[in-house]
């Protein structure tokens, strides 16, 4: 079985940051939001994927390469127009050919191994399998009405949902999605569904079912959700992992990580932390969810549950930063208050 990840999306409610970086190279735990991903895929042995790629496509090439680091063989389909999820899929036709194939959204992070799902359909061999959570506010999502154990109809962010049943951008389907998708048309929306497409094979008497997702799963369209995601992941870290250098006057907490010829001098780290390789850390504190990636420098800083990304350099903050998103080769100095920051790839903020 193959897999496609879609990667095409500007990723709008992240503005300002995916001014400057795609989405699914966020981030999360120091390593890209699509590692995880692929990581999960590879886990099945699943390693020929194909990813959809079209706002910022360059980035997502230049991280993420031939997937030969994770172990997996990466495929790119260019989207030049994002007409919805259906179109993206049909994009990757070619590329699956007539086998059945497994779809992930580039932004999913969830804790369910997908195990059960793959063994489920080589047993069953539907038509296809939508992956389904229930949600707090369905208004945001693809809804599932599910009657007697039986998927009857998927409406796409219904204003009034009639159930709490989340689509949550995992499907395996067979090649009678393309027939599906070719009899489309775009919806109020403009798109094509892959909604639509799934009522499709619904209303020809397909064999669509449903599984429900047991684990958490986290939707990472906003900032707040991003860092949800990150402190999801950190909190599965445990223990020390210090390849740097740690002076004696400098104190350690809970799970760490430290990377490669970075050092830490006169600081406090209170983990879950992640620290890349060749930062430095001078008489700081870092508290709990907090991420530094490589090559940055902090001195005399304050940071909690957090994303600092690569190349900033943070210094002379008397109060805290928190809850904040910061991009790559950012400038912050001599901020005299708390504060919660959403900055894009090189910003400066800069106090008297």
């Amino acid at each position: 079985m193959k897999a496609i990840i879609l990667c095409a999306g500007k990723g709008t409610r992240l503005q300002p940051i995916t001014f400057s970086i795609p989405k699914p190279v966020i981030p999360l735990a120091n390593q890209p939001m699509i590692f995880h991903i692929i990581k999960k895929l590879v886990n099945l042995n699943i390693t020929e994927i194909g990813l959809i790629v079209g706002y910022k496509q360059e980035i997502i090439r230049e991280v993420v390469g031939n997937g030969s680091q994770l172990g997996a063989k990466i495929e790119y389909i260019v989207q030049n127009e994002q007409k919805g999820l259906a179109h993206a899929v049909k994009m990757a036709q070619a590329f699956v050919g007539s086998e059945p194939f497994l779809v992930f959204l580039g932004d999913n992070i969830f804790e369910d191994d997908l195990t059960n799902l793959i063994k489920r359909y080589k047993i069953e061999k539907p038509n296809s399998i939508i992956m389904l959570k229930e949600v707090d506010d369905p208004k945001r999502f693809g809804i599932a009405i599910i009657e007697n154990d039986r998927l009857l109809k998927v409406i796409e962010k219904p204003k009034e949902p009639p159930s709490n049943l989340a689509i949550i951008g995992v499907y395996i389907f067979d090649k009678t999605v393309f027939s599906a998708i070719d009899k489309l048309k775009p919806s109020w929306r403009g798109e094509y569904e892959i909604t639509d497409a799934i009522q499709g094979l619904i209303d020809t008497n397909l064999i669509v079912k449903q599984e429900i997702l047991q684990g958490k799963w986290l939707d990472t369209g906003k900032p707040k959700e991003i860092l949800e995601a990150n402190q999801f992941l950190l909190k599965k870290f445990k223990g020390w992992y210090i390849y740097g250098n740690l002076d004696e006057n400098s104190e350690i907490e809970n799970s760490i990580y430290i990377g490669k010829n970075s050092k830490i001098e006169n600081s406090k780290i209170i983990g879950p932390v992640v620290i890349g390789e060749d930062c430095i850390v001078t008489n700081s504190h870092l508290f709990p969810n907090t991420c530094i990636e490589s090559n940055s420098k902090i001195n005399n800083a304050n940071i909690e549950n957090s994303i600092v990304m690569k190349k900033c350099d943070i210094s002379n903050v008397k109060g805290k930063i928190s809850d904040s998103i910061i991009g790559e080769n950012v400038v912050i100095s001599n901020i005299k208050n708390s504060c919660k920051l959403l900055l894009k790839s090189d910003d400066e903020l800069m106090g008297e």
